[in-house]
């Protein structure tokens, strides 16, 4: 997956973050109400700590960090957990709803899950940059062969890369064989354009 599309999704889940961290602090009952855990004791301080875990979460993805996804893959495994104990207890009306709810946190952690796989290979095979790619301009310029100014040669002028690459091969050859090259036409050195 290429930097822009991972870039993307990590900010549509931190967005998701962000709606699912709000909403569970701002009416933790409501969302235990939805859930239909609101029977449980201890439905309204786990939901409110999911809450401000959730705020977490889309602080990095926001800031469009697709590896971030990988605190949401945890927050999932733990979540789905909480739901599958929650819902053995759960009968009638109660149970539809949390079953509702565990498949939708599902599709999500299963988006979650897919998101920080790619972050995870699109380290390992980077995008070239401007800079390594041939013809690339970028803000760091290229290693530049010193031998010959060190030898007293005149500066040769700037060509544009595709010309480039072929004077820098005529150029190696002669350092391997020894045999002088010559400049190109209108060069410093090189024969007179006429």
């Amino acid at each position: 997956m290429s930097a822009r599309p991972a870039r993307r999704t990590a900010r549509l889940l931190g967005l998701t973050s962000l709606g699912l961290g709000t909403s569970m602090l701002v009416s933790p009952t409501g969302v235990a109400r939805f859930a239909g855990v609101d029977d449980s004791p201890v439905a309204v301080p786990v939901i409110t700590a999911v809450g401000a875990r959730e705020l977490a979460h889309a602080a990095g993805l926001l800031a469009g960090r697709p590896g971030w996804a990988w605190t949401r893959v945890l927050g999932d495994a733990v979540d789905l957990t909480a739901m599958g104990v929650a819902l053995s207890n759960r009968r009638g009306a109660r149970e539809r709803q949390l079953r509702n709810v565990l498949v939708g946190a599902s599709v999500l952690a299963a988006l979650d899950l897919l998101t920080a796989l790619r972050s995870r290979g699109r380290r390992r095979n980077p995008v070239p940059s401007a800079d390594t790619r041939p013809g690339g301009t970028g803000l760091v310029a290229p290693l530049v062969d010193v031998r010959p100014a060190l030898a007293g040669e005149p500066r040769r002028p700037v060509v544009p890369a595709a010309k480039a690459q072929a004077s820098d091969v005529r150029a190696s050859d002669a350092l391997t064989t020894g045999t002088p090259t010559q400049a190109p036409a209108g060069a410093p050195g090189g024969p007179a354009v006429s």
